[in-house]
């Protein structure tokens, strides 16, 4: 703001926040179980086939 031209930015000003919707903060706890998930059953299957077991469902 050299001279006394332009503006101030206010970047706590709402205009400059990003709104979150419900639905956006669902979707990424649904793919956050869904990876945990993922890992849980990866880690089953593994130990399973460690361990020559039989797989069922």
């Amino acid at each position: 703001m050299k001279f006394g031209m332009g503006t101030l930015d206010d970047m706590n000003h709402l205009k400059n926040k990003r709104i979150r919707f419900v639905a956006d903060l669902l979707q990424d706890q649904f793919g956050l179980a869904l990876v945990c998930l993922e890992n849980v059953v990866r880690g089953t299957i593994c130990g399973a086939v460690r361990h020559k077991l039989i797989l069922t469902p």
